[in-house]
């Protein structure tokens, strides 16, 4: 069978992901997009200011497991925050380096004891070496809280907004090659205080930093191999319980390591062959080797992508203060499953995730029964976007199962964001937003959160450094 021009030419895949737009603003729709707009210049930017006002309502566990009595509701709060991010890129024919950061302030009407400040800032860098090399590195720190994050986009929503085609999408999500490495790489970084549930946090504010590095070697247009490491680290910096009792929030500490290969058997299908170490450490430890492999394909419309693979627990870990350990040394079955559709006007990505443990070694683990179990997540989004309209329109769906509490909790969260562009730049953006974090087994530990909020953003035409 004959080959396409544009596959003989096809370059390696980037299966890691180096640099990031700001977390606080990635949580609108076609944002993506106009951050692929201006990664090809050079200099200092404003990338975005915006205002938002709402309202939020909590509805805190009645009681918990260390027995205290927090307040069972936070009566209906004016939440307003004001966000702004800078950034600067350099671009080279053989490098690439960026640099962003953002800041937010988030003030209450009632319950001004949550006021905080937050903030990220990424440094990243993208480097060929000869012919066949390319190195990749980048460098993270990030502050935040609850109701600063309680509307940023979940990974699957991110890579909905900012896909700017079919390839674009189906090309980061089932094939690792997508025609748009920048779009690839701004997107798959995950922001520290992404891999954190919003539940999690509340009355918490928490620090967090990362360093990922990853080479990848094209051996030819078919063939590549990628090999990357990555640490990260958050810690609580403080909590009010002016309100009620804060969610205990325990340092933890994430690390993975791994070599990929690829190898594309046509132009729409590749296959996948992963080896990876990775370990996490909060209120519970895992560490595990996992081995995987994958498959991708892509249509006209429809793309999908799987993985299936095996982790197994040859370590031992010491217990010790109040972190319990994996204790089952069994192989357990881990996976994900990816369904795409993009056309026209509408996007769609449903995504499923089975694992030993969550980013952070959270999960929910009842420390007194040492419950163990797998960890299990589902997500979906689906966007609205004509490039003949003015208006858009996105809405994200996840839930997360981990064990604890004598069963399992579940997170769940869902929002709707419906937006017009007012002028070049500026958007209004209108939210509502459920969140709920508990356990069917013991019902009496639960959060609830319900909100809505009014957003104005400016994102300003880049303009290139003198």
């Amino acid at each position: 069978m004959k080959t396409s021009r544009s596959w003989k030419r096809a370059r390696a895949p980037r299966f890691v992901v180096t640099a990031t737009a700001t977390a606080f603003l990635l949580a609108l729709p076609g944002r993506g997009v106009l951050a692929q707009a201006r990664d090809n210049v050079s200099g200092f930017a404003v990338h975005e200011l915006g205002m938002s006002v709402g309202y939020a309502l909590e509805q805190l566990p009645p009681i918990t497991l260390g027995g205290e009595l927090p307040s069972d509701v936070l009566d209906a709060d004016l939440i307003t925050s004001a966000t702004a991010a800078i950034d600067w890129h350099h671009v080279t024919p053989r490098a690439s380096y960026a640099l962003d950061l953002s800041g937010t302030y988030t003030s209450r009407a009632v319950y001004s004891q949550l006021n905080a400040p937050g903030g990220d800032l990424t440094f990243s860098m993208s480097h060929a070496l000869g012919r066949r090399w390319r190195l990749n590195a980048a460098l993270s720190g990030s502050l935040t809280s609850a109701d600063q994050m309680a509307y940023q986009q979940t990974q699957v929503g991110r890579l909905v907004g900012a896909a700017t085609s079919f390839d674009d999408l189906a090309g980061t999500v089932a094939l690792a090659r997508s025609p748009s490495p920048d779009l690839s790489q701004a997107v798959l970084f995950v922001p520290i205080s992404q891999s954190l549930a919003a539940s999690d946090l509340y009355g918490n504010r928490v620090m967090a930093g990362a360093a990922r590095v990853d080479a990848n070697y094209v051996a030819s247009a078919r063939l590549a191999v990628n090999a990357h490491a990555s640490d990260t680290a958050a810690r609580r910096v403080s909590a009010s319980s002016a309100t009620g009792l804060a969610i205990p929030f325990p340092d933890s500490i994430a690390t993975d390591a791994g070599i990929a290969v690829s190898y594309g058997r046509s132009e729409r299908s590749q296959v996948t062959a992963a080896l990876d170490y990775t370990k996490a450490s909060g209120s519970y430890t895992d560490e595990a080797m996992v081995a995987s492999g994958g498959y991708g394909w892509s249509g006209r419309k429809w793309f999908a992508a799987t993985t299936l693979g095996t982790a197994i627990r040859p370590f031992h870990i010491p217990a010790f203060g109040p972190v319990t350990t994996i204790r089952n040394l069994s192989p357990a079955i881990v996976g994900t499953g990816k369904l795409g559709y993009k056309f026209r006007t509408q996007t769609l990505l449903v995504e499923y995730r089975r694992a030993t443990h969550d980013e952070f070694g959270h999960g929910g683990r009842d420390i007194a029964t040492g419950f163990e179990g797998n960890v299990q997540s589902a997500a979906a989004s689906w966007a609205w976007m004509s490039p003949r309209s003015r208006w858009i329109a996105q809405s994200n769906f996840s839930v997360l199962r981990g064990p604890g509490n004598f069963s399992y909790i579940f997170a769940w969260l869902s929002t709707l964001s419906a937006g017009r562009e007012l002028s070049s730049g500026v958007r209004l953006t209108g939210e509502v937003l459920f969140d709920r974090h508990g356990s069917r087994g013991f019902e009496g530990f639960h959060l609830m959160r319900e909100g809505a909020r009014l957003n104005v953003t400016w994102i300003p035409q880049r303009r290139p450094a003198a």
